[in-house]
This record gives C-alpha cells, structure tokens and sequence, in this order.
C-alpha cells in the first residue's frame, strides 16, 4: 500500500504542472463516500466520481458512463500504476478521439493490458468480463472490430503490477538524477525494495 500511495503522490505532482485545457476526474475504489486521503495527492481543482460496479470491466465502464452523461464529448482514462507516464501520451490519446471520432485508443502495457483508454461514447460492453489478464488488450481490440470501432494503438509502455516490473522500473530510471526527488524512488530506496527482489 505504501508504494502505491507513492505513484499517486507522483502522478499527483505531474498533473499539477500539466496544463492542457481538460477537466481532471480522479475516479476512487472504496466503500467509503468520500476520496479522503486521495484528495491531499491531486490538484486543487481535481474532481471526485466513487467507482460503480463489481469488478473492474463494471468500474471502467460506469466512469465512462458518468462522464457523458456530465456532458463530455471525449473522456482519457489512464491507470494509476504507472506514476512516470509522459503527459503526451494522454495528449495523443484526445488528440486521436479528435480526428478519428468514434474509435478506440488504447494504450498498450507490457504484459497484455493497457495503462490507458480513450472514447468519445460509451463503451458498451467493450471491456473484457475477466480484467488483469494477458489478454485483455487482444480481447478489447476484437470487441471494437465486433462493434465497427476503429482502435489507435498508442507506444506500449510500462505498468508496475509486480516485482519483475518494478525492477524494470528501477533499472529503466536507476541512473537519472531528476528522478531522486519521486516519491515512488524514495520509497524503493527506503524501503530496501531492490535488495529484497534480488535476493
């Protein structure tokens, strides 16, 4: 739980020094009514929507849902597990739904999933019922050629689901300076997290 309150206090200081012209909408899990803790992470002007649904295909799907009926034209969803995302990632995503109305974007992760998904109408039953699979991706990309939606297809990029990846994290951003001050690496690095993987 501590490392994942580290990507949120990450994703949390980047999108407080993003400033492209959309709404932030942090989406939360929990029974409780309120975001709590999660609204000391994330910009002032953030907005709130509790998750809706059993299982994570349910949970997506209701956020969408939600959204449009708030009266967006285009909504981005990206995960939480990746607290060094690039912000020209989402960028290309609603810049995608722009020119290609109608279509699907996702953003491929490493392990068959993806770290992010963009639509301009809900996604009826796009989303596959059993989630965090390696199969996910393929399984999304044929519900949208069933449903005659195009699928733009971002780089593939890194989510932190386990310890092979954290490693790959590490090593990936190991020798950069400007990463020392991440909550993510002081928390790795405190809590000895390379030494216990290696071990």
């Amino acid at each position: 739980m501590g490392l994942y309150r580290a990507f949120l206090r990450d994703i949390g200081r980047e999108l407080s020094q993003w400033d492209a012209p959309v709404d932030l909408w942090i989406a939360w899990c929990g029974e409780v009514d309120q975001p709590g803790e999660l609204s000391s992470y994330f910009p002032a002007d953030a907005r709130y929507l509790q998750q809706q649904g059993e299982n994570l295909n349910e949970r997506m799907d209701a956020v969408f849902v939600q959204l449009f009926e708030l009266g967006y034209a285009r909504v981005v969803m990206r995960n939480s597990d990746s607290p060094h995302l690039p912000h020209s990632f989402v960028e290309q995503a609603f810049a995608a739904l722009t020119q290609q109305p109608g279509s699907v974007i996702l953003g491929p992760d490493l392990d068959g999933g993806y770290y992010l998904v963009g639509l301009d109408r809900r996604a009826d039953s796009l989303f596959p019922r059993v989630m965090s699979t390696g199969s996910v991706f393929s399984e999304t990309v044929a519900a949208a050629a069933q449903q005659g939606r195009e699928v733009v297809e971002l780089p593939a990029f890194l989510d932190v689901d386990d310890g092979d990846d954290l490693c790959t994290f590490w090593l990936e951003f190991g020798g950069r300076a400007d990463v020392r001050h991440w909550s993510t690496w002081q928390f790795i690095e405190q809590q000895g997290l390379m030494e216990q993987l290696v071990e």
